[in-house]
């Protein structure tokens, strides 16, 4: 549920803004993976100075959108599909260890918690508050790894996430994929709570191949219809 606005609430910073815009514009392909753009260039194109570009950057670096590399430039990153699907069937294993984990783990209450935050019918008024969903998702996933106490596990995921959350990003960016998000999650801790660790592990699977095959999709199609933006290092 979306908190009440304040009547006056500060406006996004230059950098946020530059943020959210260049991400985006990574996101939709419209910087295209591979490609090399500068500071200059995004400056120029957004009429700002340097700066903020460079600080926008930087944050979009520690996410795992780009590498920037001392007098050359930023590059964003580049999408293998075979090695993303590599690590999608790495996170399938992960996960259904997790599962099996958070069967005998978990407490009631620890499920119901999570439950709660992600009941299929808020999805469109959290999705209207701008809700980040790509981080969310990802909490949820990493969340059920330090609830089954499993923090080494947890620790592989987020390096995972790291590798592929452009691909993730791009999944989520389907209003029929967020919204089946929120009800497979609400499914897989369904199941948790029954102690059905057979059907939970399921659930999971499906949930996971899903958005790999989805991902998979979406990401050859853009790659194909797209038209680099920055220079290609190739």
């Amino acid at each position: 549920m979306c908190m009440p606005r304040k009547q006056k609430t500060d406006k996004p910073s230059k950098v946020d803004t530059l943020y959210r815009e260049l991400k985006q514009k990574i996101i939709s392909f419209e910087l295209y993976p591979g490609s090399r753009v500068t500071e200059q260039v995004l400056a120029e194109m957004f009429g700002v100075s340097r700066t903020p570009i460079r600080q926008a950057l930087q944050r979009l670096e520690i996410e795992g959108f780009l590498s920037i590399r001392p007098k050359q430039g930023c590059f964003i990153r580049e999408l293998d599909v075979s090695e993303l699907m590599e690590y999608y069937e790495a996170r399938i294993a992960i996960e259904l260890l997790i599962v099996e984990s958070a069967v005998n783990a978990m407490n009631d209450k620890q499920i119901d918690q999570m439950m709660a935050a992600w009941q299929p019918e808020a999805h469109d008024q959290e999705l209207s508050c701008g809700i980040d969903l790509g981080g969310k998702d990802e909490a949820f996933h990493v969340g059920l790894a330090l609830a089954s106490e499993k923090p080494v596990l947890a620790a592989l995921l987020e390096k995972i996430n790291h590798r592929i959350r452009v691909i993730r990003r791009l999944d989520l960016n389907s209003d029929n994929r967020s919204q089946r998000t929120y009800s497979e999650h609400f499914e897989i801790l369904q199941l948790i709570k029954e102690r059905d660790k057979g059907k939970a592990k399921l659930a999971m699977k499906r949930h996971i191949q899903r958005s790999r095959e989805f991902a998979k999709t979406l990401t050859l199609t853009a790659l194909a219809r797209k038209k680099p933006m920055g220079k290609s290092t190739k």
